[in-house]
């Protein structure tokens, strides 16, 4: 054979090996071992449920072949009709980096993104299927105070160091794709909400990973809509504070001169907030007004969340449920609590509103305090503390699961009292640390529904300006894990943190170009629980108590009567466990 012909069958032989390659791994359903081709380098590609934070360097994980959701080569998922189904892909990096990586995937039977934007005010119509980059934060020193006791036994949570998901930016924002680092993880979360006109049954799809328009792997999906719906009212009820139009915290992310922002602009930004909660089940609010408005209506009437403002998907024209008069303390005199309870019969009976009075007030502040709810007569009183007879005014009591006592919660409903909980500890009920495990959010809603509390009210979503450690203290909430620190020493990864800003004129090195909001992997946790529960109620409507029963097993012991401090929670950490104790439930719609 000449030396011209070796040549030409030297490079057919060449090409058609990377011809196969790149076969294989665009059909292939995971990428088992390293391959390169071309910038390619992402040694394997696998899929995990919602419930386990993968963290960038676990390059062993366990779930990695085989896991609840993933058989090593297809991923099967189920959910009820207006229900929000979320799992992630993770794509293992090489020996090189990979830059320019997209992940393709809006269909999957006739649940399709339509016509979307990346506008701020419309950005939910047409939206379907939402697929975010997760980005990770080092937490180098855990968690203490607040959240648990101590910084090591056997209530705290193990091995949450290191670079921990939590920010979770729209894939839609990354014009150029992302990049997969070398010998490290990349996630990205995906969530398909199912439409209530989508009829029960299996529908197919794949997942395109890909540079620019070129596919090197591919992931079959299976979703099973089962024959439920879940209703639009959520069993548990919430409340999650945000700074709102705080010209310290929010707006000063949001815009370059916060003092000189026009009340237009402030109500169009809220909204993005409002209707981003609702997309996760949570009612969001603010309520710091000096008296009731057109845009307080437009929450409470749902025109918010209609589609004509934007909004689509779970509670689309469904109002608020609650709101706070003056939150974080305030006073009522009898005129303005007259004009506000007069508004609020007219307007919107069914909501429960109330007068924030104090925020856990010291027992020398309990006369002060009932002065000032007997003032604010017929509006409620609502206070962040234990139940007390001391505080004979105050009707609504929210506390915290160490205090929370359902044997006195009973008492106190006896005698016309509202006791709410709020905010999360460690054994007593979940936490929304950072360093917690993924499911902690999640276990909240189900101690919510066991032990019949009304509703579940955690402090804060958007603590970007640390004040509480003595000073104005802006968080690079991006790089920055540690969000709450005071002067009692408590410490708290992500406390005060569940949404993230998309823009970000105070660190604008980490804006994202985005005029809105942005979620996190613990938001969509406490949405899951939310939506567990409903799983719960249709069980239980439906006749199959001893299901419904058997899956509340899943908790042992929560809250003040049945747990202490320095004991182990009382529900399994494995999000693997919590999987299969929803799946068992979605079998009973087939």
């Amino acid at each position: 054979m000449n030396k011209n012909k070796k040549i030409i069958l030297i490079s057919l032989i060449i090409g058609l090996m990377v011809t196969t390659v790149a076969f294989f791994i665009g059909c292939g359903t995971s990428v088992q071992k390293q391959e390169t081709v071309g910038t390619w380098n992402i040694s394997k590609v696998w899929a995990v449920d919602d419930g386990t934070k993968v963290k960038a360097t676990d390059l062993n994980h366990p779930l990695m072949l085989q896991n609840g959701i993933f058989d090593g080569s297809r991923i099967k998922i189920f959910g009820c009709r207006n229900e929000t189904v979320a799992f992630q892909i993770i794509l293992q990096g090489g020996t090189s980096d990979t830059p320019s990586v997209q992940v393709k995937f809006d269909s999957i039977g006739p649940i399709a993104n339509t016509g979307i934007t990346n506008n701020p005010d419309t950005y939910y119509i047409g939206r379907n299927i939402e697929l975010f980059k997760e980005e990770y934060l080092n937490v180098t020193k855990r968690s203490h105070g607040l959240v648990w006791e101590g910084t090591s036994g056997a209530q705290i949570p193990a091995d949450l160091t290191g670079l921990i998901p939590d920010p979770l930016v729209p894939l839609n924002l990354l014009s150029n794709g992302f990049t997969v680092p070398a010998g490290r993880n990349q996630g990205v979360w995906i969530d398909i909400y199912i439409p209530k006109s989508v009829s029960s049954g299996t529908y197919e799809s794949t997942i395109s990973i890909q540079l620019g328009n070129k596919v090197f792997s591919q992931l079959p999906v299976e979703l099973e809509v089962v024959n439920a719906t879940i209703p639009d009212k959520p069993t548990d009820k919430t409340m999650l504070w945000f700074s709102g139009n705080d010209t310290t915290t929010v707006l000063k992310r949001f815009f370059p001169d916060p003092y000189n922002v026009s009340t237009e602009q402030v109500q169009a930004l809220m909204s993005r907030f409002y209707r981003l909660a609702r997309r996760h089940s949570i009612t969001l609010f603010f309520g710091q007004d000096a008296a009731p408005d057109d845009y307080i209506l437009g929450l409470l009437n749902g025109s918010v969340f209609s589609a004509s403002a934007g909004y689509y998907g779970w509670g689309i024209g469904q109002g608020q449920d609650m709101y706070s008069i003056h939150t974080y303390g305030g006073t009522l005199s009898p005129t303005e609590a007259n004009t506000w309870d007069n508004w609020f019969k007219a307007n919107a009976p069914a909501v429960e509103y109330f007068l924030y009075v104090q925020d856990e007030p010291p027992p020398e502040d309990f006369s002060q305090v009932n002065q000032i709810a007997l003032n604010a007569k017929p509006v409620p009183s609502f206070v962040t503390t234990a139940y007390t007879p001391d505080l004979s005014n105050i009707d609504i009591f929210c506390e915290l699961p160490d205090h929370f006592s359902v044997q006195n919660a009973t008492q106190a409903q006896a005698l016309g009292k509202r006791i709410w909980a709020y905010n999360g500890e460690r054994p007593f009920s979940g936490t929304f640390a950072t360093d917690d495990v993924a499911i902690s959010p999640r276990v909240n809603p189900w101690i919510q529904y066991k032990y019949s509390i009304p509703r579940w009210f955690y402090w804060e979503s958007t603590y970007y300006n640390n004040f509480q450690a003595g000073s104005q203290t802006q968080t690079n909430v991006f790089e920055q894990p540690l969000t709450f620190v005071n002067g009692d020493g408590d410490e708290v990864n992500g406390d005060g943190l569940l949404i993230y800003p998309g823009r970000d004129y105070v660190f604008p090195n980490e804006d994202r170009g985005f005029n809105g909001p942005l979620p996190s992997i613990r938001l969509k946790n406490w949405r899951r629980g939310i939506q567990d529960v409903e799983y719960l109620v249709l069980a239980k409507t439906a006749g199959f108590i001893s299901a419904h029963n058997e899956a509340l097993q899943i908790i042992t012991k929560a809250l003040a009567d049945e747990t202490d401090y320095f004991q182990a929670v009382g529900w399994p950490e494995n999000g693997e466990m919590w999987l299969e104790a929803r799946r068992k439930l979605a079998l009973l719609f087939r």
